[in-house]
């Protein structure tokens, strides 16, 4: 019988145990690197930490989380536009799964994960007690851009053809500040809330940029004026669609034009996927499925040790939702 144990590991200071499993895992993710973890953690004032599950073959499987305090609960809440940060696997089954989660239940007050997982291992959480939520994301094979071309939906096409009528300009090197305020913009427009502040999100871009774990671009109108704002991450061949805004006064259909481009530019650069990192938003959804693509299932995961804070949370997380426009 295999004899499995659970390391709690400090992304600051011990990286080295997670650092074997993220580059032996199936379906590890920049998301899930030492290097985004410990960004985020200076970002948002957290505590990076990994569980790592080790058996006679070293690793087996893992979870990086950001850990702080609220007052003598410890709480583990997602990590914001963050997806396939949850588990990692060195195998695709991993028979310890539940001595993980069993650590980190005890470990923790409250959890919160985004990850692809195994009907099986869904079965577990669920048995557990934890909360899942199914989400979709969209990704496009984009190594052949005719093929490409060809799944997308008739009507966008049509806007693409009249939007490179108009003019269009790539910037490949947009203003950080130019990119936060066309992200508020996009919310700010709809009555809703961005569900992180401006502040935040510009510190967060600037220390990505500084690091180059992104690519920015921007559709300039022939005026000069930009339409559209795009940041994407390239992790290997697979190109993650990380924030956008746009102002549509500027330019009709200017943010179909810009993801267009930036499909034709990373096709072209070797790229063979491209995740649109989320498609649950009335209408933003609706745009994304317009580029065709297949659909990608994920949960968002949550686990409570008290029930007061199962209900406290509800009640929070239903206000801030209706604030940021969803129901």
């Amino acid at each position: 019988m295999q004899n499995w144990s659970v390391h709690t590991v400090s992304l600051h200071d011990q990286p080295a145990l997670w650092d074997t499993l993220h580059a032996s895992a199936v379906n590890a993710t920049v998301f899930s690197s030492t290097r985004w973890m410990t960004l985020m953690s200076q970002v948002f004032q957290r505590r990076p930490l990994a569980f790592v599950l080790t058996g006679s073959e070293g690793p087996a499987c893992g979870i990086p989380l950001l850990m702080h305090k609220r007052g003598p609960l410890r709480v583990a809440a997602a990590l914001p536009i963050t997806l396939y940060a949850g588990l990692l696997r060195a195998d695709r089954d991993c028979a310890g799964f539940p001595v993980l989660m069993s650590a980190m239940e005890r470990y923790f007050h409250y959890i919160a994960v985004s990850a692809i997982t195994h009907p099986d291992e869904d079965g577990v959480l669920l048995r557990r007690g934890w909360r899942l939520r199914k989400q979709q994301s969209i990704r496009i094979p984009i190594h052949d851009m005719s093929a490409v071309w060809d799944g997308y939906s008739q009507s966008l096409r049509r806007k693409l053809r009249r939007a490179s009528e108009g003019g269009f300009r790539l910037d490949d090197d947009p203003p950080t500040s130019l990119i936060v305020r066309m992200f508020e913009q996009s919310y700010l427009r709809h009555g809703n809330l961005p569900p992180i502040p401006s502040a935040t999100v510009e510190r967060w871009l600037t220390l990505l940029r500084q690091q180059r774990l992104v690519h920015c671009f921007a559709a300039r109108h022939a005026d000069g004026r930009c339409a559209a704002v795009r940041v994407v991450i390239r992790d290997g061949d697979m190109l993650y669609d990380w924030l956008a805004g746009t102002d549509p006064a500027v330019a009709p259909a200017s943010s179909h034009w810009l993801v267009h481009s930036v499909l034709e530019l990373f096709s072209q650069a070797g790229c063979s996927g491209f995740d649109f990192m989320g498609a649950n938003t009335p209408g933003v959804s609706d745009f994304k499925r317009g580029f065709g693509g297949q659909t990608v299932e994920y949960h968002e995961a949550e686990w409570y040790r008290p029930n007061l804070l199962r209900h406290v949370n509800a009640i929070r997380g239903k206000r801030l939702r209706l604030r940021r426009g969803f129901r």
